[in-house]
Parts: C-alpha cells; sequence; structure tokens
C-alpha cells in the first residue's frame, strides 16, 4: 500500500521542467551543475540561440543583437522634478530552424541598476524570469533617471535546454542607455 501511495503522488503531481529548477540559488554559470550536467557556454553550443528583444506595445519586430540601446523610454511621472523613465521590453529566445518544434524552455537574468522582470515567470525577486516555451515572452521593466551614468549596461544572460539535455547559455546581451543630447556614442 505504502508503495502505490507514493506512485499514485508521481502521477498526480507532474514533473516540472527545468526552467522552474533554476531558481534562485543557481549561478548562469558554466562551472555550475544542472541536472548532472554542467552548463554549455555559449561558445561552446551545439546551436546558436540568442535573446531577442521587442519594445512592449505598437512594435512587431524581434532584435536579436547582442547589444541593443533603449528607448528614450515614456515618462513615469508628471512631476518635472522626477525625471525616471520607463523603458519595457518582450524577452524570447531565437532559436534555428532545427529547435522551433522542440521543447526548449529557458531563464533569462538581469545585471544592472533599475532593471526587473515583472509580468508571469518572475524569479528572485525580478532578477530572473523564465518560459517553457522558447517563442513565449517574458517582460522586462528598465526604470531610468537622469542621475544614471549614460552608459550604465544593464546585461541580460539566458539558461535554456531542450528536453533533457545539458542548459546550454547564450551570449550575454548589453542594454546601453540612449546618449543624453550632443553626448556621442562611442564606436565599438
Amino acid at each position: 500500500i505504502c508503495c502505490v501511495a507514493f506512485m499514485t503522488s508521481m502521477l498526480v503531481n507532474p514533473v516540472r521542467g527545468y526552467a522552474s529548477w533554476l531558481k534562485c540559488f543557481i549561478d548562469l554559470d558554466p562551472e555550475e551543475v544542472v541536472m548532472h550536467h554542467p552548463m554549455v557556454p555559449s561558445e561552446d553550443a551545439h546551436e546558436e540561440v540568442f535573446i531577442e528583444v521587442q519594445p512592449y506595445g505598437d512594435s512587431t519586430e524581434w532584435i536579436a543583437s547582442q547589444e541593443y540601446t533603449l528607448d528614450k523610454g515614456i515618462k513615469a511621472s508628471r512631476d518635472e522634478a522626477d525625471s525616471t523613465t520607463t523603458n519595457t521590453l518582450k524577452l524570447r529566445l531565437k532559436v534555428p530552424a532545427s529547435l522551433e518544434k522542440e521543447d526548449v524552455q529557458f531563464v533569462v537574468e538581469v545585471k544592472g541598476e533599475g532593471a526587473a522582470f515583472i509580468d508571469l515567470g518572475v524569479m528572485c525577486d525580478g532578477v530572473r524570469a523564465f518560459s517553457r516555451n522558447h517563442d513565449e515572452h517574458v517582460i522586462l521593466q528598465v526604470n531610468s533617471t537622469s542621475t544614471m551614468a549614460d552608459n550604465s549596461p544593464i546585461e541580460l544572460l539566458a539558461g535554456w535546454a531542450s528536453g533533457f539535455e545539458a542548459v546550454t547559455l547564450t551570449p550575454t546581451m548589453t542594454l546601453k542607455q540612449r546618449p543624453a543630447s550632443g553626448v556621442v556614442a562611442e564606436e565599438l
């Protein structure tokens, strides 16, 4: 009877995919081990997978790049003394055709001042968000103030996996503040 109860509980509680297991205590780092596999750095990946962004709202274009410049944003307050602007972005993964029909799940992490994930899939007090499908987005909100340095980068890094494969990291995507008027951005 003990064994039957245990097996029945296993049937009632479905196994969750890896994304929900990459909570806050596991770093997105090649030295970490998830499900008995070390994470694979992006340069050793067997498939090229990237983070892509889209401004929240009217835009339909997804941008996959290693660097993205934030728009001027929406002013968060009518108070002239409050110079906070907000950029809201959708993030998802761009996968090659060979992975489009696969069960690709991901976790994305943000590092930088004024940025946090909001809405569904949020973990770690807004530092991470996850999705069970590569083409379903998570939402990042970036609050910028005029006191923030124009070059304060915000970094995004994702870990993804299909099935029971090792978690693979994407290349880091850097979000940059648009330079203030009259300031010229440095060439890469």
